[in-house]
């Protein structure tokens, strides 16, 4: 006869006991593309003495100067809802979250504060574990493939050596930028001209347009490109015209369309892929609303064969890439990048190797999430709230 067991993790319920908001604001410069100089970190406070920690960051998902208004949403209305609860039950209490007031127009800056909380909440999950956050999702490898984020704003001809510089560390896959956000379409053909000759043939040349043109620019570019043989173009069109996408991979040949940065919830991702819109989808953990609504458009798209490749963020999806196979890339990014974000936030840890076949990160080895605060930092840069 099978002897049942009982242990602490199954029978004595935790609770979040307090919730905690600081926002740290980097002071006297702003040149950064995204304004990357502000964020707020959320840490979760068990009665078993486990702390988890979640982040906003607007490197990753902008919103100019406002973790102030985030600061206040957490502080005076999540932490109530949270308070008291169970955090291994990340998937009632996202549900909870996600029913508060604000019901109506679920996006930005709401969204971004349940995934605040949800990383922590998954945090401590992995904590109690003993366990990195890579380990929870039922599948582990020890190093995933990278494509290179060559998103430099660069001529032509300094971008191409800088290309050719990725290639020479190893990388096989380059991501560079064209949309009319960065340079008009003239200065565009002129970028992946040189790019593509300088790296030869042998390299995946990506191209990210940040949702800047209208389908038929796109559907032209493609045709025009069509000589350097681009793997991916990125965010042809805005994030919600989804026929506008459609059209275009009519047209794309053998060019993937990406796609989904700016996107959130399974709701919009089904129709991206019911519609056949996208090759290759690129959710946001902290655009969706956390590694909880991250996770129902991840089984989603595997269950339709769509590819999964999210980015940036990779404090999180670094963990989900090794703890799922269907995450077919994650986005690499030099050690210099010059974003508040990484100067302040430590970890996880991540290490690189090189392959045949290009880059790989190794999954992490830290419990939980592994991220930490750089203390200097923060207690230089912490804005004293008042709420």
């Amino acid at each position: 006869m099978n002897r049942i067991v009982k242990n602490e993790f199954c029978t004595r319920p935790m609770k979040i006991t307090d919730m905690t908001v600081d926002r740290y604001e980097r002071m006297g410069k702003s040149d950064m593309a995204f304004s990357g100089h502000e964020v707020v970190v959320v840490k979760v406070e068990t009665d078993e003495g486990i702390t988890g920690t979640g982040f906003i960051s607007s490197p990753v998902y902008p919103h100019g100067i406002a973790s102030d208004v985030a600061a206040r949403l957490l502080n005076r209305n999540f932490k109530n809802i949270i308070l008291g609860e169970n955090p291994l039950y990340n998937e009632q209490l996202w549900l909870k979250m996600f029913d508060g007031p604000w019901r109506l127009g679920m996006r930005g800056m709401i969204r971004d504060c349940i995934a605040a909380i949800d990383f922590a909440l998954w945090d401590i999950k992995a904590k109690k574990l003993n366990v990195p956050l890579s380990d929870l999702f039922g599948s582990k490898r020890n190093k995933i493939l990278t494509y290179a984020n060559v998103g430099h704003q660069l001529p032509p001809d300094e971008l191409a050596k800088k290309a050719v510089e990725y290639v020479e560390q190893g990388h096989t896959a380059l991501k560079i930028r064209a949309g009319s956000v960065a340079v008009p379409i003239k200065e565009a053909n002129k970028r992946v001209q040189a790019v593509r000759e300088a790296i030869g043939p042998d390299v995946k040349l990506m191209v990210d347009i940040n949702g800047s043109w209208d389908t038929e620019t796109a559907i032209q570019q493609l045709k025009a490109w069509e000589k350097y043989d681009i793997y991916w173009l990125e965010e042809p069109v805005a994030p919600e015209d989804i026929s506008g996408y459609a059209r275009i991979r009519e047209y794309a040949g053998n060019t993937y369309i990406a796609g989904g940065e700016q996107n959130s919830g399974l709701t919009e991702f089904r129709q991206f892929i019911e519609k056949k819109a996208l090759d290759i989808i690129q959710p946001n953990a902290m655009a969706t609303g956390g590694i909880t609504d991250w996770l129902r458009i991840y089984h989603f798209a595997s269950a339709h064969n769509i590819p999964i490749s999210p980015w940036n963020l990779q404090q999180i999806h670094i963990h989900l890439a090794a703890g799922l196979p269907n995450v077919k890339w994650v986005e690499y990014f030099s050690h210099n990048r010059d974003y508040f974000q990484d100067v302040l936030i430590k970890g996880p840890h991540i290490r690189e190797v090189r392959g045949e076949d290009g880059v790989y990160l190794l999954a992490p080895e830290g419990l939980g999430i592994g991220i930490e605060l750089d203390e200097e930092v923060a207690e230089r840069t912490h804005v004293k709230d008042t709420f």
